[in-house]
């Protein structure tokens, strides 16, 4: 081993003691060495497990700094030799020291409520990994006081206003302000980080932030999908379904693959002997499996593009190695960032209707037989009337966060930006949806159990452990009574409902 890769290794090795901050977690650091992350890689980060860089990483980023400030001296760079924006074609004296801190001190004007610290610290991460791919030309100094600021959790304070899908510039402005030692972190930060200009540019220059606000709606929207199927296989066992509906036939002539494996798991939850009431039900059942894939297909197609852009340099500049240059680009726009998750929100809107009809099955007797409402009977009984009012706001909410975001446009910088992505507030849309999701689903949730107890249904065997927990945790009350605590806790529930019970993806 050459003696750099070593001394690399001694330092990795000293700049992270277990027994620092890690001792009281169950999970080790993640490894990031440029290749990429998944979401469960960043679920761990989010949950406090730290991050560190693989071996050889900072030394190979040590040979790239060196080329880039040799590049540097041959060409004009963006952001280092030039201002940026209108400024662009402003030249800043080789001399001048202050220019990147500057740049800094300017671009890091976020506002609005703060991002939670499990967004925060994904952030960091997808930072990281980024960086440790080639292409940005970044002191390695830079990245090493990001590796320590995740290990360490002394996080930045990030506001949510700031960008528009052209890089994440104030977030992560703010970000590089807090490795300064210029603005407080959420634990001690004891040693600032230098920035000059040749690394200021180049660490702004990524939509970290909004690809993990990203990430993480798509962590939470996966288990709220999954347990859907427990809900609509309720639904349907309460309603008599035809199950046809979720046939290997339906499936393949879904002909999305996703389609074809929820039809699957509904197989799986649901008792094949069962005669059904009708010969065909609601689309909120006959239309579920290709209603769902459609959700599903736009989820995966999300998590694989960002999962992508974890690994992927787009600074601009770009120094390639290769050619020894750098290239100026407009990798920033994140158009089909935008595009994927305005895709997703669209998806949840045009499943809400069916879940709602799920509901107004369940309320009616000519489905269930039993009072209307699932009241107990009393004359005049509300019984769940009112969670279809929910319901219907859920939904109205869920269509509100799927106006496509991407549609936007905007000029800043006198004319030298003439367009944006708006990823940023399509993430702030999906955060709003999934909120939304939850909502819906629990209102079906909490019609289905009580329409499988007070109806008296058999379930198949899967489907009786997830009606074990919902006992447990939702014991039927019959009479007209407080709601909330049944709202509430059904979306505690809802989340975990599926796990155990479906097999994991």
């Amino acid at each position: 081993m050459r003696e750099h890769e070593q001394q690399d290794r001694q330092q990795t090795r000293s700049e992270h003691p277990r027994d620092a901050r890690h001792s009281g977690q169950s999970e080790p650091p993640i490894e990031v060495d440029g290749a990429g992350l998944t979401l469960a890689d960043l679920d761990k980060v989010a949950r406090g497990s730290g991050a560190r860089l693989a071996p050889g990483v900072l030394d190979r980023l040590r040979r790239q700094y060196r080329e880039a400030r040799e590049i540097s001296t041959r060409q004009s760079v963006y952001g280092q030799s030039t201002g940026v924006g209108a400024n662009r074609f402003v030249e800043v004296d080789e001399h001048d020291d202050e220019h990147g801190l500057r740049l800094l001190r300017s671009h890091a004007a976020d506002a609005g409520p703060h991002v939670p610290e499990e967004t925060v610290r994904v952030m960091l991460a997808i930072r990281l990994s980024q960086l440790a791919a080639p292409g940005s030309g970044i002191s390695p100094d830079v990245v090493q006081g990001l590796e320590r600021m995740l290990r360490d959790d002394a996080l930045p304070r990030v506001g949510t206003m700031g960008g528009i899908g052209t890089a994440d510039l104030a977030a992560l402005a703010s970000t590089a302000l807090a490795l300064a030692g210029e603005r407080p972190t959420t634990n001690p930060w004891p040693t600032p980080v230098s920035f000059g200009k040749d690394s200021a540019l180049p660490f702004m220059s990524s939509s970290a932030l909004t690809l993990a606000r990203a990430a993480r709606a798509v962590t939470r929207l996966r288990d709220l999908e999954r347990s859907s199927r427990i809900v609509a296989a309720l639904s349907a066992t309460a309603v008599g379904a035809n199950r046809q509906a979720f046939s290997p036939q339906a499936g393949r002539a879904a002909v999305v693959p996703p389609a074809a494996r929820v039809a699957e798991e509904m197989r799986g939850l649901l008792q094949e002997e069962a005669e059904p009431a009708r010969i065909q039900d609601p689309f909120g059942l006959r239309a579920y499996i290709q209603s769902q894939g459609a959700v599903v297909d736009a989820m995966d197609r999300l998590r694989c593009l960002v999962e992508s852009l974890t690994a992927t340099a787009q600074e601009n500049p770009l120094f390639d190695f290769e050619s020894q240059s750098a290239v100026h680009h407009g990798g920033f726009h994140q158009v089909s960032l935008g595009l994927a998750i305005d895709g997703l929100d669209l998806a949840l809107a045009q499943s809400a209707p069916l879940v709602v009809s799920r509901i107004t099955m369940l309320h009616d007797p000519a489905y269930t037989g039993a009072p209307s409402f699932l009241a107990d009977g009393t004359d005049g009984s509300s019984g769940h009337m009112m969670l279809e009012y929910i319901a219907a706001s859920a939904m109205a909410q869920l269509r509100n966060a799927a106006q496509p975001a991407s549609l936007n446009t905007v000029v800043l910088s006198q004319g030298a930006e003439e367009d944006a992505s708006f990823a940023t507030q399509a993430a702030e849309q999906l955060d709003r949806a999934v909120d939304s999701y939850q909502t819906l689903l629990s209102m079906e949730l909490l019609s289905a159990h009580r329409a499988i107890s007070v109806l008296g249904r058999a379930t198949s065997s899967s489907l009786h452990r997830a009606v074990a927990r919902l006992r447990e945790a939702l014991p039927i009350v019959a009479a007209d009574h407080d709601l909330r605590p049944d709202i509430d806790a059904a979306g505690h529930v809802l989340p975990g409902l599926a796990r155990g019970i479906l097999p994991e993806p």
